[in-house]
């Protein structure tokens, strides 16, 4: 996350909307911007304000037109209170709509704003779609939610949950309708995965893992299909080798030898590969495979039939690698931030969605400048498009910005999701501005728009 605080009044001195690069000022710290829009809390119009008088200590501003917003300018919208600029020049890298999110301040103080979004020169426009349900937020300030797993329920699709991380504290488990129905105050965790049908004893449970940044270790759950909540089932703490604390985590489950495996990394960019099983009823772990990139890693996800191992390094791209703990950890990377490629810097969450056997889609967050990139699942992975999450007005559900971790899942899960669901991780919940959440969009909304398929049929468990 770029972490950039501009000091900037919000004064407009002339008109004219046509789009100008904007060029930070290194001695002085300052932008000059020649003109804000000030949006208004409908999607369509803006406010621009002018500068009458430029004599007095005071400032005084008046109405100077009154037009659609969706032109180049420079506009700052008080609903979301994010600031845009379509083309900024700062510390000799160049930006396109760099967005600025508004800092809580007194009110004497100059108003602060955080960059929290750009996007690269390479990058073309993103499809716009919405989010039909939200969470409730999670129960911890600034920034505590991160990923997502979700869990099909076996006899009622539609009492099916959504499992994400409050990075500060715990897990918390929510219905479909954005409801909370458990919180475990585990330790920090960060990164959460699931797989079924993993023998435990003489059943067969749904398995959960997720990253303790409290204890670095690999927490172990299963989810109660009566109660639809977690319980813990770890024989012991599993503390990983990592020289740095554990960061991501995503899981696998070899179809061909029915072992289940945890995949952990580190910001050092290492990676461990943990194989689950069974110790008596409780569940233990032993490191398989360990291997590294060159810089910070976190979001992660297995094509268990194919059995490819994606990792988003970054600051470089997508790497794709055999998830066979035997395999010899050469990986090639499918897409990079830089020029030639479609993905930007801060790769974050891997999903995939699965048609069948072969055909699918992986999606990756892109941090960033809050968009999703979408890959073919079969072959070279070629690039699909591009995605983000724009606010439902009529619903009073805001866009997606800063997403870390997201999920997909091809399955209908009742009659707000019948071709399965896509889930983002919101790392800037307006509307009312309050803590984090996740939202969730109805596949369709996101295939139709770029052609892909529908499936329900197929499932991966």
């Amino acid at each position: 996350m770029i972490k950039t605080i501009l000091l900037i009044f919000l004064v407009t001195v002339i008109s004219n909307s046509t789009a100008q690069t904007i060029i930070m000022d290194e001695e002085e710290g300052t932008l000059i911007l020649p003109e804000v829009n000030i949006a208004t809390k409908t999607p369509t119009y803006s406010i621009t304000l002018k500068q009458i008088d430029d004599d007095s200590n005071e400032v005084i501003l008046e109405l100077n037109t009154y037009t659609p917003i969706n032109n180049s300018g420079i506009y700052y919208d008080p609903y979301t209170t994010i600031l845009h600029i379509p083309k900024l020049v700062m510390g000799g890298e160049t930006y396109n709509q760099a967005r600025f999110q508004l800092l809580p301040t007194s009110n004497k103080s100059p108003m602060k704003f955080h960059m929290i979004g750009v996007e690269s020169e390479n990058n073309t426009t993103a499809i716009s779609v919405k989010a039909t349900i939200e969470t409730e937020p999670v129960n911890a300030t600034e920034d505590a939610a991160d990923d997502i797993a979700i869990w099909v329920h076996p006899q009622d699709p539609s009492q099916s949950t959504i499992i994400g991380t409050q990075k500060q504290n715990g897990l918390m488990v929510y219905d479909l309708t954005g409801k909370e129905i458990q919180y475990l105050a585990d330790g920090k965790m960060n990164n959460v995965d699931l797989r079924y049908n993993f023998s435990l004893g003489e059943e067969k449970v749904t398995i959960v893992t997720a990253s303790n940044r409290t204890n670095n270790s690999i927490a172990i759950y299963k989810v109660n299909p009566d109660t639809r909540k977690l319980e813990d089932i770890a024989d012991r703490a599993i503390v990983t080798g990592l020289k740095s604390s554990i960061y991501g985590l995503c899981m696998y489950h070899n179809k061909t030898s029915n072992k289940y495996y945890v995949f952990i990394n580190d910001k050092a960019g290492s990676v461990e590969q943990w194989e689950l099983y069974d110790n008596g009823g409780l569940v233990n772990a032993a490191l398989t495979r360990s291997f590294s990139v060159s810089s910070q890693v976190e979001g992660c996800v297995v094509d268990d039939i194919l059995g490819h191992f994606y990792l988003g390094e970054e600051v470089v791209g997508i790497w794709k690698f055999s998830a066979d703990p035997k395999s010899n950890n050469k990986g090639h990377l499918i897409d990079t931030t830089d020029k030639n490629g479609n993905a930007t810097l801060e790769i974050e969450g891997l999903a995939i969605y699965y048609i069948d056997e072969q055909e699918g889609y992986l999606i990756a967050s892109n941090q960033g400048n809050s968009t999703f990139t979408i890959y073919n699942r079969a072959g070279s992975n070629e690039y699909l498009g591009r995605f983000k999450v724009g606010t439902n007005y009529e619903l009073g559900i805001d866009e997606v910005d800063d997403t870390d971790g997201l999920d997909v899942i091809n399955l209908p899960l009742g009659e707000a999701f019948p071709y399965g669901v896509f889930i983002a991780q919101d790392g800037i919940n307006t509307m009312p501005s309050t803590n984090q959440n996740f939202k969730l969009i109805p596949w369709e909304h996101i295939a139709d728009k770029f052609g892909l398929q529908k499936a329900t049929s197929y499932k991966l468990h």
